[in-house]
């Protein structure tokens, strides 16, 4: 059978249902699709696990030795893998606003690279910041000034610190950045994950020559959410980690049954002269046809699974779960043509019995 011959033989297969295409698009669909939809939403719940922790200050742990944190150091442990940001943090007198001067405000300053703790960007900025809470309360947003005893201070940031366990200093206190040059009583580190070997390093942020007397503590910021959070770990022990290999033999399954069922029209067509070639042939085109359908329909499943609720980048969850449904698409063709491979002409009348 030439190749004109043969995509006419498949149009025809197509066209008059016999292919049954739009029935293994479908199935296609539905088993690999909810297998990608189902790993997909475990991914996005685990994002939104560790993105619960971290915004919850849980994966912060604070370095405590009153005038011992040298701010450079603690700045420095940022550069470590497994801290993704750390700032120094000293208490400092109560600043008296204008507007309110029978209820004194305490303040704190802090070192640069605390900005990036509580989630405020990392260029340097001349001001304060202040909590969500607290600039609610005063009346005021970003740029502008509030009034105090010591003079106008232009609000350079704005930080979320909601009542959520965490340790509520700061959300009814003003922080004023200063050098890192200085020494701070507090180191706060933002660890990915918590584990005793990071509070170990956390403890480099000590000043050099503190007395051995000194009280040194190694805490979280915030309990509630629990010690720790293991994303790679949980990730790596997800209940839906076979879902890629299980949508990949599905493939193979629903391929080798597309073929099967027709078993008695290939014998036929072999009996009649059909050669093996030209018979692989068209299965392989007519699965060329289903497979890349039900793709299409189970990658639609998966990009709305990827970004419903999902506080990640969908893209990155998709590029965990799109494998398997690829994978899905070539095992197809290879059921497909292992099916076809086993039809044997001399079964012909075997088939027929069993139709």
């Amino acid at each position: 059978m030439k190749a004109p011959e043969l995509f006419v033989e498949v149009r025809r297969n197509l066209s008059t249902g016999t292919a049954r295409a739009a029935l293994f698009a479908l199935a296609f669909a539905a088993v690999v699709g909810s297998l990608a939809v189902a790993d997909t939403r475990t991914v996005v719940g685990l994002h939104r696990k560790a993105f619960e922790f971290t915004s919850s200050g849980a994966s912060v742990r604070v370095l405590s030795s009153e005038g011992n944190v040298d701010g450079r150091i603690c700045e420095s442990l940022s550069e470590l893998s497994g801290i993704a940001t750390a700032g120094a943090l000293r208490e400092d007198s109560h600043l008296v606003l204008t507007a309110m001067p029978d209820n004194p405000i305490p303040s704190y300053t802090a070192s640069p690279g605390l900005s990036g703790v509580l989630g405020l960007p990392a260029e340097p900025v001349s001001g304060v910041w202040i909590s969500e809470h607290t600039a609610e309360l005063l009346g005021v947003s970003l740029d502008q000034e509030i009034h105090t005893n010591v003079g106008p201070m232009t609000v350079a940031g704005v930080f979320a610190y909601p009542e959520d366990g965490r340790d509520s200093r700061l959300r009814h206190a003003v922080v004023i950045p200063e050098s890192a040059t200085n020494d701070y009583d507090q180191c706060w580190a933002d660890t990915r994950p918590p584990t005793d070997t990071i509070d170990d390093l956390v403890m480099w942020a000590l000043r050099s020559g503190t007395d051995p007397s000194s009280s040194v503590t190694v805490a979280q910021l915030n309990t509630t959410l629990g010690s720790e959070f293991d994303g790679a770990t949980a990730f790596t022990e997800r209940i839906t980690r076979w879902a890629a290999p299980t949508a990949a033999v599905a493939g193979a399954v629903l391929g080798f049954i597309a073929v099967r069922l027709r078993r008695l029209e290939w014998a036929g067509a072999l009996h009649v002269g059909v050669s093996r070639r030209a018979l692989l042939g068209t299965v392989a085109l007519e699965t060329a046809v289903w497979a890349p359908a039900g793709l299409i329909l189970a990658l639609c499943a998966l990009m709305v699974a990827a970004h419903a609720g999902n506080p990640a980048h969908a893209w990155d969850t998709v590029a965990v779960t799109v494998p398997g449904v690829v994978a899905a698409t070539l095992t197809a063709q290879l059921g497909a043509l292992t099916a076809a491979s086993l039809v044997r002409e001399s079964h012909l009348f075997h088939y027929f019995k069993d139709r």
